[in-house]
């Protein structure tokens, strides 16, 4: 009897997962046609793609499962890409009713689970990925990520942009980021349906770690300094006076007539917020936490003397209060770098009956013609505020112009109007985002969640 050995396996290919959506916003249909067309293109570079159309963070996670868990195939995979829309914290799912986004926080989370080969790569084919999305994502994961600075949009060539329109029924279609409207006005537009507009090149990132450049510690002075009294923020302060008041006058129907507030400041920075309330509302406790240990340091020199005031250092959504013990939670202008489902999960859990989030921060939006004169108003009331203020001005002029503001905005950027007021108009049914302030490319918003039962929140897909 003659034995022959057994003919060897072929080498498993590598392993590429490709991630779509299509209810977010418009396109879907496109957007699934260019995940097509990429998956052709890895195909032909002897990739083994999973092709999966993901409508919500849930989907996503279980995808990434399917390939990587033990309890899956456990493999690891060497490229990922997500074609679809991001808002500037990455990747976003479900519609505009009701947007979901992975926070920071829950991307950590997938430390892990989302496994990589030693020479795997993340691509994240979606608008502005690489302002602050990929290289967080290459920190976090260790793996090189590319994006796109500037808008996407879809093309019939991968070069430059071709209007898909005029190509021929079933022809590949590209996801390309290019310079247009959004990005560089009605010359912008015209320079790229004219065809003279080349694809931008992805923005590739590879790991680096980041120090407390990344956080308010070399600013934390300064930052001090100018804002030592948060009433020189004067629109943001009026308008907070309707909704405190309206929450003292709840506690005490509730509670009896010597009655007094339990407030909570997320992102308490120096704790200058707590200290103005303190002397504005009777006061149960005032609790401030923030995730930079130098602003909570601040905090505790400059408030040391008032009484029923805390300031604590948190590192993640997890707040250090017992079930229904506040009456308000407050962020003011720090909603935008807080990791929103998870610490909304959280501030429904210690919020009272009949408590209330108010949320004050800015956001970036271009102009349009109708903003002009209220944008003009609003000019020259903040021009006149300064005045006033000569020596806010001074500290504010420091403050804005040190090196250390500069870099430490390029790790925490603002979101775009659009993304602050569909999250949270869809977290509270017929409550609505008001403007405080326009500017030419920033403006503040403000938001009352009104009196909210507890522990009833919108239902989210992940966890």
């Amino acid at each position: 009897m003659t034995l022959h050995a057994a003919a060897p396996a072929a080498p498993a290919l590598p392993l590429c997962l490709i991630a779509y959506t299509t209810l977010y916003r418009e396109g879907g249909a496109e957007l699934a046609r260019a995940a097509s067309t990429l998956a052709d293109a890895r195909r032909a570079a002897g990739r083994e793609v999973a092709l999966a159309r993901v409508e919500s963070k849930r989907e996503l996670v279980d995808a990434i499962d399917a390939l990587c868990a033990p309890h899956g195939r456990g493999a690891a995979l060497e490229e990922l890409h997500f074609v679809g829309h991001a808002g500037m914290y990455g990747p976003m799912f479900r519609t505009r009713q009701m947007p979901e986004q992975l926070s920071p926080h829950e991307w950590r989370g997938l430390v892990g689970r989302l496994r990589f080969t030693p020479t795997g790569e993340a691509t994240f084919h979606a608008c502005r990925t690489a302002r602050w999305f990929a290289p967080f994502f290459a920190r976090t994961f260790g793996v090189p990520a590319s994006g796109y600075r500037w808008y996407t949009t879809f093309s019939a060539r991968p070069d430059r942009f071709s209007w898909e329109r005029r190509a021929r029924p079933g022809a590949p279609l590209y996801l390309i980021g290019c310079p247009g409207k959004k990005s560089h006005g009605a010359l912008g537009a015209l320079r790229k349906y004219l065809g003279r507009a080349p694809a931008e090149p992805l923005t590739r990132f590879t790991p680096a770690a980041v120090g407390d450049e990344a956080t308010y510690a070399r600013v934390a002075e300064l930052y001090d300094e100018a804002f030592a009294d948060i009433r020189v923020r004067q629109d943001e302060w009026r308008w907070l006076q309707g909704p405190l008041r309206e929450a003292l006058a709840a506690r005490r129907a509730a509670a009896g007539e010597g009655a007094a507030l339990t407030v909570l400041d997320v992102g308490c920075g120096n704790g200058a917020l707590l200290a103005a309330l303190a002397d504005a509302y009777p006061l149960a406790e005032g609790v401030g936490v923030d995730s930079s240990p130098a602003m909570v340091a601040a905090a505790r020199r400059r408030q040391a003397g008032r009484a029923g005031l805390r300031f604590e250092v948190v590192g993640g959504p997890a707040l250090p209060l017992p079930d229904q013990s506040v009456d308000v939670a407050v962020s003011l202008l720090s909603f935008r770098y807080l990791d929103w489902d998870p610490l909304m999960m959280e501030v429904r859990r210690v919020l009272r009956p009949g408590g209330r989030l108010v949320v004050i921060d800015m956001v970036t939006a271009p102009l349009s013609w109708r903003d002009l004169p209220r944008a003009a108003l609003d000019a020259l009331r903040a021009a006149l505020a300064r005045r006033r203020r000569p020596a806010f001005r001074r500290a504010l002029t420091r403050l804005t112009a040190s090196p250390h503001w500069v870099e430490m905005l390029k790790y925490n950027p603002i979101r775009a109007e659009h993304e602050l007021v569909w999250y949270l108009e869809s977290r509270f049914e017929g409550r609505r985002v008001a403007r405080l302030n326009l500017g030419r490319h920033a403006r503040v918003l403000a938001f009352d969640s009104g009196p909210l039962a507890p522990g009833a929140v919108a239902p989210q897909s992940y966890p």
